[in-house]
């Protein structure tokens, strides 16, 4: 597959910068918006976000709000026939009762905001107040990519084909003009990636792999739920071997204790294959984010495992440009300067056997459940 061209890429971090630039996007658009989440909340973040949508509905645009039936189940019922009273075409992605049948199989994952066909944020980022600067809380450590150009329209026809659930359909035409803030004109090379195994799609996984593969000189990698499969740790323990710099960052903190513990099971392998470990512990670390020898990045709603693999509809942007690259790299060194470094490979040996029956356990678990949500698939 080759690269799609964009005018303009910026990386987005949680919190206001986020938001502000969603709420921006919602106000620029004229025609048509898609917002796609895993998680919509009815806390003080979503309720804005359903408020801005609303209001683009009253000076004419079409608004398609799809968001997960699992992530989004708080949401209630009160919130949705307002947002269905307001204009905004709204559903549920997978519900989990139909009929007689409860379902938990294939999730709708990726975080998508399209206006126009012009601009697009693209990440990891909920419509939550997790993720926002709110009162005293300091907002989880995720990103987004921002996005503007030629892009944007395989952007709004891969959310408007998943709406419909149509492969084709009639595209109404606009007069669009992609917004003009590229300080260079120079275009930037994008391609969009996707894993939604159930439809044979894994670009994001393979992808990942084959970059860690061929990686040169460096890898970082920023994730929340890391729990590699064998390919992915074959390919880290052979870039380890070819003295290429191998950094993952880890959450210290997690809001699934469950799979904390399961990848701390790792962490003995990972250091003794000497890639260097960082945890973060300042907030839950909630980012997906790749990046390869200072020219190549891969921001998005995938994670590392068997769940995103198998079991859920994920889309990444990958970015090969060097001065892109270079922004991020800034941003995990920064990352990198607040984390704890795990530097003992000794650490399993140290650990009292209760200790480690909990991580051994809790890996079993996961892999389990993992393995349990995948034969559900497969039936469904």
């Amino acid at each position: 597959m080759t690269y799609s061209l964009a005018s303009h890429v910026e990386l987005v971090r949680s919190g206001n910068d986020f938001f502000e630039r969603a709420y921006r996007i919602i106000r620029n658009s004229k025609h048509t918006i898609h917002l796609q989440t895993y998680i919509l909340a009815g806390d003080t973040t979503g309720l804005e976000a359903i408020k801005h949508l609303a209001e683009a509905v009253k000076r004419g645009v079409e608004v398609y709000l799809l968001v997960d039936a699992f992530g989004s189940h708080e949401l209630k019922s009160g919130t949705i026939r307002s947002i269905k009273e307001s204009g905004i075409q709204f559903r549920t992605y997978s519900p989990l009762f139909t009929g007689h049948r409860i379902h938990f199989g294939r999730r709708l994952h990726h975080k998508i905001l399209i206006g126009d066909e012009t601009e697009a944020l693209i990440g990891g980022i909920n419509f939550d107040n997790n993720y926002h600067l709110t009162g005293n809380h300091t907002p989880w450590l995720d990103y987004a990519v921002y996005v503007t150009g030629d892009i944007c329209e395989e952007i709004s026809i891969m959310c408007r084909r998943l709406w419909s659930g149509k492969k084709r359909f009639r595209r109404k035409m606009h007069d669009l003009s992609h917004p003009d803030i590229s300080k260079d004109n120079r275009p930037i090379q994008v391609k969009l990636q996707h894993n939604d195994w159930l439809y044979g799609k894994k670009g994001i996984s393979k992808s990942l792999t084959n970059s860690v593969r061929h990686a040169h000189s460096s890898v970082t990698i920023l994730a929340s739920y890391f729990l590699p499969g064998n390919r992915m740790r074959r390919a880290l323990k052979s870039a380890s071997k070819r003295n290429v710099k191998v950094k993952i960052i880890l959450p210290g903190l997690s809001d699934v204790k469950l799979v904390r513990y399961a990848m701390e099971y790792w962490y003995a392998w990972l250091l003794r294959n000497n890639i260097e470990l960082y945890e973060w512990d300042k907030t839950i670390l909630h980012g997906k984010l790749m990046a390869i020898d200072n020219d190549w990045v891969s921001i998005g709603s995938y994670n590392i495992n068997h769940l995103s693999h198998f079991s859920s509809i994920e889309t990444n942007l990958e970015v090969k440009d060097e001065n892109f690259c270079n922004r991020v790299k800034e941003e995990l060194d920064g990352v990198i300067s607040h984390c704890s470094k795990i530097t003992s490979p000794g650490r399993w040996k140290r650990m009292n056997q209760f200790e480690k029956f909990t991580y051994w356990s809790s890996f079993q678990l996961v892999r389990f459940l993992f393995s349990l949500q995948f034969a559900v698939l497969s039936k469904e």
